[in-house]
């Protein structure tokens, strides 16, 4: 992703990389943006003190997260992972529910005094195509830990995967024109005072 947007940087625009669960700027920042990052970084909002700090007067720090850990997608890949069949390999490997804050308390950690943030959510509804599209979609980014644990051993792989897909086409069952995933977003934009 960093060598893409490599492309767009500029005099008022660069990447770099770093490691959100110790990252402290070393200059001042006009915008700060973490998209789809922060629900893999446990206790994220104890960083916000520091990014924020970063700000410039009159800048901004905008965050996205999904908000759907509370959903069947990823209350059944919890359940099954813990599931005595897998407790032993899987049991710690995802996140859970609380990998991300609620609304009001995202809102709560990032307004203070000199800032004020807006909060929302959004839910977006996904029809997806194809035999298992829910159990595709989930592939590339909440099973991965799962896919990473299960590497080692295909026939595993693959049995956990059927276990999960039929549960999923349960929770998820194909309509007329797809299969309709609802997928809830946070949003949350902290704006420091000039």
């Amino acid at each position: 992703m960093l060598e893409r947007a490599g492309a767009h940087a500029g005099p008022l625009l660069d990447f770099a990389e770093a490691d959100a669960t110790t990252w402290t700027p070393d200059e001042p920042y006009d915008l700060i943006v973490s998209n789809a990052l922060l629900q893999w970084v446990p206790d994220h909002a104890a960083r916000f003190p520091d990014w924020l700090d970063a700000i410039t007067p009159g800048g901004t720090f905008a965050l996205q997260v999904p908000g759907n850990f509370d959903q069947p997608t990823h209350v059944l890949m919890r359940e099954l992972a813990g599931s005595p069949r897998w407790r032993d390999r899987l049991g710690d490997v995802l996140r859970h529910a609380d990998a991300v804050l609620a609304p009001a308390a995202y809102l709560d950690a990032l307004t203070g005094p000199g800032t004020t943030a807006d909060v929302w959510e959004t839910t977006y509804l996904h029809l997806l195509h194809g035999e298992d599209p829910v159990l595709d979609w989930v592939k590339g980014t909440g099973l991965r830990p799962v896919l990473t644990a299960l590497a080692d051993d295909p026939d595993a792989r693959e049995a956990f995967l059927a276990e999960y897909r039929d549960l999923l086409r349960a929770a998820y069952p194909a309509g007329p024109h797809g299969t309709v995933l609802p997928f809830r977003r946070i949003f949350a934009v902290a704006h420091k005072e000039k």
